[in-house]
């Protein structure tokens, strides 16, 4: 905590240095959110924390993939188990890696298929999408099960205006390319948005060093290509009425290893689907603004592993996993006043799965709907207060009831803003825990909900009208019936319990027109509360600086400074805990405007060119550059 206070001295000494700024280039928060209370909220009324990345932002700063987004939000931690496309995994505010619902244009792309029903951040894209939120803290209220660390919303462009377009390609060290194009319009009552972007790595070792074999045994590189095309496709039905249609096929081969050796064989095909079809409507002089939605999606995992001299046991292995999701919603939006707005809806969620690993087979299914109700209001202008309520039923284990409460007070005079809220959030037990085969931590049928309950405490201070910014949160949440595997080992049970609490901090603030500079830290202290002891994969301390610099016309640089310590993990392989080494990380990236519609752009990554592992016993990708152009019209 001593570098935690000493870091928030400097964040509001430097409040003062700020009464020099210009006009900046763009709001730091746009007007509207949207994931914080499922509806679009203007950002003086969100009682919840946060954080919005657009797309302008992600093009300058050259993120392919959303997992590089998602490293620059505060309370977020992203482990990576290997280069670009190795399982990654994301943990909110010191919360499990299945602790939070990932949306993509409203559908959940949780995977049924993964033993816990964490999802994969590795295949996803940045290209074609309008903006990432992050919503953090307990969200079940609105969102149901699975959100207890927060909710990650992705949101595609609509298609508006003539036929425009462009495309980009990037090549690498290491050969790595990236090639990818859009094209997006409306032509009368129809709109579009249509984008294909494809990635391929020969990669690089993920077996840190320590463990290469002496005297030059093997090791090996680890490919990985990938493909995602997106659409979203709209028509106008009337003045009040539209009609949308969402879709995303993502297609991606992996080369990996296993911990502390190479293998030549192992191999991972992967397939995901996702589709939804939305009704958007606007009645009563947009009193009443129902949403109907209805969505499908697949995710198919085939891994191979064939005897190998490196790898001689199990002789082989031939993995299928198949998990499926259908998904419906009724939304309804009714502003009952000028202070007061309602939320209420239903939705539906039915997954299924099936596993064969090697012969062992798993199969099951599950439904479950929730019911959500929400009233938020203004009082004397300045106050707002919101609370929620919802009831859950699952096919397996019954009923769950969550609710939440908070407060958002604005000091107009002083564009300082005040926020509070309590929330209780629950996890269903995923598929594979309640169904799973096998000799060891076997399924169980009887498993109850993981619960959860948070609160937080914030300001955030507006400086310049809104050009500057600086905010503090304080966070706390306890989870208990967690799903473990406890002796002898043969089946999962709800026996463990956790808390975590910490702070996020940020500061941003342009000096000049031609300067941006930001400023974000997180303290997370999450602990197993049964044994007393750190959660591993969750950095205490996490804090970053980035400088955007534009000294001409056309022409941008930008440069990026991470630090990670204090973390906790397992050794890999006694098990042990550990505490690894932090790692200091650097990124640049250049682009110019050489004519209009032609860009040049360039990046370098880990510029020290550290070695570090993230997590325990799995290289993180060196120093490497990047040097591409883009064409719009």
């Amino acid at each position: 905590m001593r570098i935690c206070s000493f870091l928030l001295m400097v964040v509001f000494l430097s409040v003062p240095l700020a009464t020099r700024a210009q006009t900046a280039t763009a709001p730091i928060m746009p007007d509207t959110v949207v994931t914080a209370d499922r509806a679009p909220t203007p950002i003086d009324k969100v009682t919840g924390t946060v954080t919005v990345i657009t797309r302008e932002e992600m093009e300058r700063r050259q993120y392919r993939t959303v997992d590089e987004v998602l490293r620059t939000v505060p309370g977020v931690s992203v482990q990576q188990s290997g280069g670009v496309g190795a399982q990654t995994s994301v943990f909110v505010r010191g919360a499990n890696s299945n602790h939070v619902v990932v949306l993509i244009d409203g559908m959940n792309v949780n995977d049924p298929a993964t033993p816990n029903g964490a999802i994969d951040f590795a295949h996803f894209l940045t290209e074609n999408l309008d903006r990432i939120e992050v919503v953090r803290g307990p969200m079940s209220t609105l969102y149901g099960s699975s959100a207890i660390g927060g909710v990650i919303n992705m949101v595609t462009k609509p298609g508006k205006g003539p036929l425009n377009g462009g495309i980009f390609t990037e090549l690498g060290t290491r050969l790595r390319t990236t090639t990818g194009g859009y094209v997006r319009g409306s032509e009368g009552r129809f709109n579009y948005n249509v984008s294909a972007t494809g990635l391929y790595t020969p990669g690089e070792p993920a077996v840190p060093p320590r463990f290469w074999p002496p005297n030059g045994g093997y090791v090996d590189n680890d490919f990985y290509r990938n493909i995602n095309i997106g659409s979203r496709l709209g028509v106008t039905l009337s003045d009040n009425a539209q009609l949308s249609l969402f879709s995303r096929y993502i297609d991606t081969q992996l080369k990996y290893d296993h911990i502390t050796f190479a293998d030549p064989n192992a191999v991972e095909f992967a397939q995901q689907f996702f589709n939804r079809l939305e009704f958007d409507g606007s009645f009563l002089d947009s009193r009443w603004k129902p949403t109907v939605g209805i969505g499908y999606g697949s995710v198919y995992r085939h891994d191979q592993d064939f005897p190998s001299f490196q790898n001689p046991f199990p002789l082989t292995q031939d993995a299928y996993y198949n998990g499926r999701r259908l998904q419906a919603d009724f939304k309804n939006e009714i502003v009952l006043s000028d202070q007061f707005n309602f939320l209420g809806g239903v939705d539906f969620d039915q997954t299924w799965l099936y596993v064969n690993n090697t012969g062992v087979q798993s199969w099951g299914a599950a439904s479950q709907t929730g019911m959500y109700a929400q009233l938020r209001g203004t009082f004397f202008q300045d106050l707002t207060l919101s609370i929620a309520g919802r009831l859950d039923s699952h096919n397996r284990y019954g009923t769950v009831s969550t609710w939440r409460a908070a407060a958002a007070y604005l000091v107009r005079s002083t564009d300082t803003k005040f926020k509070a809220s309590y929330g209780t959030a629950f996890k269903a037990p995923s598929l594979f825990e309640l169904y799973g085969s096998g000799f060891f931590c076997a399924g169980n049928p009887s498993l109850q909900p993981e619960y959860s309950r948070g609160y937080e405490l914030g300001v955030e201070q507006g400086l310049f009208n809104k050009k500057a910014k600086v905010g503090l949160t304080y966070f706390f949440n306890t989870y208990s019936n967690l799903i473990q595997c406890p002796p002898p080992y043969t089946a999962l049970q709800n026996v463990s319990n956790a808390q975590s609490d910490g702070i996020e901090v940020f500061f941003q603030v342009s000096p000049f027109k031609w300067l941006d500079l930001f400023f974000n830290y997180t303290y997370t202290h999450a602990i197993n509360v049964d044994l007393n002891q750190p959660l591993p994969r969750r950095p205490e301390d996490v804090f970053g600086i980035r400088a955007e610099v534009r000294p001409w016309e056309n022409v941008h640089f930008g440069v990026e400074f991470n630090q990670v310590s204090n973390r906790h993990d397992l050794d890999a392989v006694t098990g042990a805990a550990v505490q690894p080494s932090p790692y200091t990380l650097i990124r640049a990236t250049a682009g110019w405007g050489v004519r209009k519609g032609v860009e040049l752009f360039a990046r370098a990554e880990n510029i020290l060119d550290r070695q570090y592992e993230e997590p325990e016993g799995f290289k993180a990708p060196n120093f490497q550059a990047f040097f591409g152009v883009k064409a719009t019209f």
